[in-house]
């Protein structure tokens, strides 16, 4: 790989797939990509995952080949880099929207809801860069239900199949959120994180909401009025203003208890 020089990163390329049956996490082969040194847009969609993460240190289930389990090598800067997780959840929002005409929304940071219920989940890890090349790597995890029948109990879910009346095969779907991922990437790398907040906002779902925050610090219930220009979430409580870069939140009306 050539060492990146500022002002000519290209343009975010074609994914590069490898597909396994099985796999305990595809973050976990894409992380190990990225301190081999393999390019951006090395991909790894697993039909099944039996260690799959979400957020927050969860787990991720699916039944095997009923929903679409990747995760995608991103290198970029550090000030594109914050701004990937809102633009990954853009992106499907945008294929969602122009393709399928389902209508999603986003929970920060990069829930993507249908009526409130979960559709699809996204999670990022960084790994630092590789020796001479400035950029920091990002394993961009994706799961989105296509065809799964039950949800465990309290769970707020929603299958891609139950929305659309043929839904998308995983590769199919996974190409074109591909594409536009690399749109909204483009749109970060000439705007930074501020390029697609207003985007984000748009679709947002939560904002002006009670809200309970799950955060390293402790649990905080308020109201979220606003995402700052560097991603974090600002919830009021009382008069006072908190910021989280990282946590799970809850719609307090949608989300009981």
């Amino acid at each position: 790989m050539s060492p990146h020089r500022a002002g000519q990163e290209p343009r975010f390329p074609k994914l590069h797939v490898t597909r396994v049956a099985r796999t305990a996490s595809t973050q976990d082969v894409v992380l190990r990509a990225a301190r081999e040194g393999a390019d951006e847009g090395f991909c790894c969609v697993a039909a099944e995952q039996t260690a799959g993460r979400g957020r927050q240190g969860r787990a991720w289930i699916a039944p095997p080949g009923a929903a679409l389990l990747a995760s995608v090598l991103v290198r970029r800067s550090s000030s594109v880099a914050t701004g990937i997780p809102f633009a990954a959840g853009l992106a499907l929002v945008d294929v969602l929207e122009a393709t399928w005409n389902v209508a999603a929304a986003l929970k920060w940071p990069n829930d993507v809801l249908v009526n409130r219920r979960k559709l699809a989940g996204i999670l990022c890890e960084v790994e630092p860069g590789v020796p001479g090349d400035e950029r920091v790597a990002v394993a961009l995890g994706i799961g989105v239900n296509l065809h799964v029948d039950r949800f465990p109990d309290g769970i707020e879910a929603v299958s891609l199949h139950a929305l659309v009346a043929n839904p998308p095969s995983a590769e199919v779907l996974l190409e074109r959120w591909g594409e536009a991922l690399g749109a909204r990437i483009a749109e970060l790398e000439i705007g930074g994180i501020r390029a697609v907040l207003d985007d984000w906002r748009r679709f947002a779902v939560g904002l002006g909401e009670p809200v309970t925050v799950f955060g390293p610090a402790g649990i905080i219930d308020g109201v979220a009025v606003d995402v700052s220009d560097d991603g974090a979430l600002l919830v009021e409580r009382s008069g006072e203003l908190h910021r989280f870069l990282a946590g799970d939140v809850h719609l307090r009306a949608a989300e009981p208890g």
